[in-house]
C-alpha cells in the first residue's frame, strides 16, 4: 500500500513523499514522481526520516524528571500535572507567566493549534525575532514590501544564476538539480560564499568573501554598474525610490577600501557586476549572509545591485530569499480578541528573558517541536533558566533541552498523523498528508495532546480532530488563495515572476532604496574590537543535520585556516577549546589552505552528553531591528586540550 505524506523538515524543498507500507509498517519512503519539484528523489535526510521514526531512542511514553533522572509516568498523570499547574499560575498571576516556544522542528500547519490554545487560555509569553532567516525577511520587506521568489521553473529563463551564500548541495537540494539542469542548457553559474563550499564543483564562477561583508562586495558592483552607465534607467526613474542616495555612497567609495574589507580583488568585482548586467539574472539568496550584526543591511545591498541591473519583476530574475505568499492570509490558529494577556519575547535572547522577566515572572515554559538549549544563542544560560521552571517539552527524543525538562511528552512523528504543510522558503506546492501508520508507543499529534489539556481546564476551546482541522485549514487556504485541493498538494500562488507589474507593496509602492524606517543601506561590516588571538566563529548548516536534528554520525570539527592554526600552535586532528566569555566547546581541528585567515567554521546543532552546545560560545547578539540572532558576529579564543 502507498499513502502520501510531505517531509516534515524546516527545509527549501518542502518534498512530497510516498511511503510504502506492509502489515500496518511503513517500509520505505521516496519522493513523489509526480510532485513538480520533489522530481522523485529527496535528500539524503529525508530517505533517513524512517529511521528516526523506528528509532529505538524514541520517547514513547510521558516521562517526569526527578533529581535529574526521568521516571515513566501516565499520560493522565502528565497531563493532570500540566493542567494543575496552569491553575495554580491563574490563580496567582496571568497566562503571560507562561512562555511558549515552538521551534521549526516539524514543519506541519496543525501544530499551530499550541498557539490557538495559548489565545483561549488568555494569551501566553510568545516569541518574536528570528533565529535563521528573520534579517532577511525584514531587509525585504524594506525594499519590495514582502519576500517573494520566482517559481523554481523560471531558473530556465536566466542567463546567468547567482547563489550568494547558499550552500544549495546541502541546504537546497532540489534548487541544486535545477541548477544542474539549467546548466545543461547553457545558463552560467555564479557561487559567492566565506568558503568553498560543496556547491562550488558547479560554479563558472566561484567567488569567496570575507564574512560579514556582502555589503561591500554589492557595492563594488553597484559601483562598477552606474560608472559605466549600465544600471536600469526606466526601473530606477519609473518604479524605485532613493537611488540617488545609493549612486552618491557607491560614488564616494574607492575599489581600494571595497577591495580591504570583502576580500575581492577589482576585477573580480568588475566581473561580478558583468555577470548582473547581462540579465535576465537570478539571485538566491541563502540565509548564511545575514547571520551577523549587520544582516538587515547586507541583505538589502544584495537587493539593491539586483534591482540597479534590472534583475527585478522580468523572466529569469529576481532576489530570491524567501517566498512568503501567505503572509497577508489570516491563520486559523490564532485567536487575538481572547489573548487579552499576550507579551513576546525575542527568541534570540530567550535565556536573558527568562532570567529578567518579573512583572508577571515566567513560571512555566512549554516547548514543542524545538530545541532551544541548543538552538538559541547563550545556550548554557537558556539551560540554567529552564531548570528553574516548570518546564513541558514535546519531542520524539531526549535532547539538550530535554534535561532541563520537568515534564516530556512523546510526540507522534510525521507518519503517525495527518497534516497540511505550507512552504514558505523557495516554491508554492501546499501539501496535505495523510496518516500513515498508527502512533508508536503512546505517543501523540499535538491537536491530541491540546484537546485533552483543553477539557481539563474547562476551556471553550474548538475540540476538533486532525481530520476535521485538516479540512478546516484546506478551506480556509482554498477561500484565501482561490486553489481547489483535487489531489494531495496544489500550486497555492501560481506566481512566477513578482513584482511583474512593478507595483511594490512597501508605502510609495516602488522599490524602495531608501525606506522611512532605516534610511539608505551603506557598505558595512560587522566588525567590533577583536582581542589578540580570537577568531571569528561560523556556525554553517551542515549535509548530516537538520539544525539540532542528527541523521547521520558525525563529529564535531572545527575548519582552521593552515596559517591560523600555527600560529596557535594547533595541528590536525588536535582537539581544541573554543572559548569567550560566554560560554565553551571542545572540537577536533581540520586544517585547510582553501579558508580564509581569521575565522573558523564549526557545524550547527553539536550537543554532547554533557548538555554543552557549540551555542555555548555564542553571545545572544542580533541583527538590526532585533530581526534575528546575529549567529556568526561572535568571537572566540582558541586553545589545544589534552584528553
Amino acid at each position: 500500500m502507498k499513502k502520501k505524506t510531505f517531509c516534515p523538515l524546516d527545509c527549501f524543498d518542502s518534498c512530497a513523499i510516498v511511503a510504502q507500507v506492509e502489515d500496518g509498517k511503513a517500509v520505505k519512503l521516496y519522493g513523489d514522481k509526480d510532485h513538480p519539484i520533489t522530481n522523485g528523489f529527496l535528500c539524503p535526510k529525508g530517505y533517513k526520516l524512517l529511521e528516526k521514526v523506528y528509532s529505538k531512542e524514541r520517547i514513547t511514553t510521558p516521562l517526569l524528571r526527578v533529581k535529574n533522572e526521568f521516571h515513566q509516568i501516565s499520560w493522565n498523570q502528565a497531563l493532570d500535572m500540566i493542567a494543575e499547574q496552569i491553575k495554580d499560575i491563574l490563580k496567582r498571576h496571568n497566562s503571560s507567566s507562561i512562555l511558549y516556544y515552538s521551534g521549526d522542528g516539524y514543519e506541519g500547519y496543525l501544530r499551530n493549534v499550541e498557539r490557538l490554545f495559548f489565545d483561549y487560555l488568555g494569551g501566553a509569553t510568545y516569541s518574536e525575532g528570528s533565529l535563521c532567516w528573520g534579517a532577511g525577511l525584514f531587509a525585504q520587506k524594506m525594499d519590495f514590501g514582502n519576500s517573494l521568489c520566482h517559481s523554481p521553473f523560471d531558473i530556465f529563463n536566466s542567463n546567468w544564476i547567482v547563489l550568494w551564500g547558499r550552500n544549495a548541495l546541502w541546504t537546497n537540494l532540489h534548487l541544486f538539480y535545477f541548477v544542474h539542469m539549467a546548466k545543461k542548457q547553457g545558463k552560467k553559474v555564479v557561487v559567492i560564499d566565506i568558503y568553498p563550499t560543496e556547491t562550488f564543483k558547479i560554479a563558472d564562477i566561484g567567488l569567496v568573501v570575507n564574512p560579514g561583508s556582502d555589503s561591500y562586495l554589492a557595492y563594488g558592483a553597484i559601483k562598477y554598474i552606474i560608472e559605466n552607465g549600465k544600471e536600469d534607467r526606466e526601473f530606477i526613474e519609473k518604479y524605485s525610490v532613493g537611488f540617488e542616495k545609493v549612486k552618491d555612497i557607491a560614488n564616494r567609495l574607492t575599489y581600494e577600501e571595497i577591495e580591504r574589507n570583502c576580500g575581492v580583488k577589482k576585477e573580480v568585482i568588475e566581473t561580478l557586476a558583468n555577470v548582473y548586467v547581462q540579465r535576465p539574472v537570478s539571485t538566491f539568496i541563502g540565509y548564511g549572509p545575514q547571520r551577523y550584526t549587520n544582516g538587515v543591511n547586507t541583505i538589502r545591498t544584495i537587493d539593491y545591485l539586483v534591482a540597479i541591473s534590472g534583475n527585478v519583476g522580468i523572466k529569469g530574475g529576481g532576489s530570491n530569499f524567501a517566498h512568503r505568499f501567505t503572509k497577508n492570509i489570516a491563520s486559523v490558529f490564532k485567536d487575538d480578541f481572547r489573548a487579552v494577556n499576550k507579551r513576546f519575547y525575542n527568541r534570540a535572547k530567550l535565556g536573558e528573558y527568562l532570567k529578567d522577566q518579573q512583572n508577571p515572572p515566567i513560571e512555566m515554559v512549554y516547548i514543542s517541536a524545538g530545541n532551544p538549549v541548543s538552538q538559541c544563542p547563550d545556550s548554557d544560560l537558556v539551560f540554567r533558566e529552564l531548570q528553574k521552571r516548570f518546564v513541558v517539552v514535546v519531542d520524539m527524543f531526549l535532547t539538550a533541552t530535554t534535561q532541563a525538562s520537568t515534564i516530556i511528552l512523546p510526540a507522534a512523528s510525521f507518519l503517525e498523523k495527518e497534516d497540511v504543510f505550507v512552504p514558505n522558503m523557495w516554491h508554492d506546492y501546499i501539501g496535505v498528508s495523510e496518516k500513515v501508520i498508527e502512533n508508536i508507543g503512546e505517543s501523540k499529534s499535538e491537536v491530541e495532546i491540546i484537546n485533552q489539556l483543553a477539557k481539563r481546564l474547562d476551556l471553550d476551546f474548538p475540540i476538533k480532530s486532525e481530520k476535521e482541522w485538516v479540512e478546516c485549514v484546506k478551506t480556509h487556504l482554498e477561500k484565501a488563495l482561490n486553489i481547489k485541493f483535487d489531489k494531495h498538494f496544489v500550486r497555492a500562488a501560481k506566481m512566477d515572476v513578482p513584482w511583474e507589474d512593478k507595483v511594490f507593496l512597501t508605502k510609495s509602492k516602488k522599490f524602495e532604496f531608501e525606506n522611512e524606517k532605516m534610511g539608505v543601506a551603506v557598505p558595512s561590516t560587522d566588525e567590533e574590537r577583536v582581542l589578540k588571538n580570537q577568531l571569528r566563529l561560523v556556525t554553517i548548516h551542515s549535509q548530516k543535520t537538520l539544525h539540532s536534528q542528527e541523521f547521520f554520525e558525525r563529529r564535531p570539527v572545527a575548519i582552521f585556516n593552515i596559517e591560523d592554526a600555527k600560529r596557535l600552535g594547533i595541528g590536525n586532528g588536535d582537539k581544541v577549546l573554543l572559548y569567550n566569555g560566554c560560554g565553551g566547546f571542545v572540537v577536533e581541528a581540520v586544517l585547510r589552505r582553501d579558508v580564509k585567515r581569521g575565522y573558523i567554521i564549526v557545524e550547527e546543532g553539536f550537543q554532547n552528553q554533557k548538555i554543552e552546545t557549540i551555542n555555548s560560545c555564542i553571545f545572544s547578539k542580533t541583527a538590526e531591528m532585533d530581526s534575528q540572532a546575529a549567529f556568526n558576529s561572535n568571537f572566540v579564543f582558541v586553545k589545544k586540550v589534552t584528553t
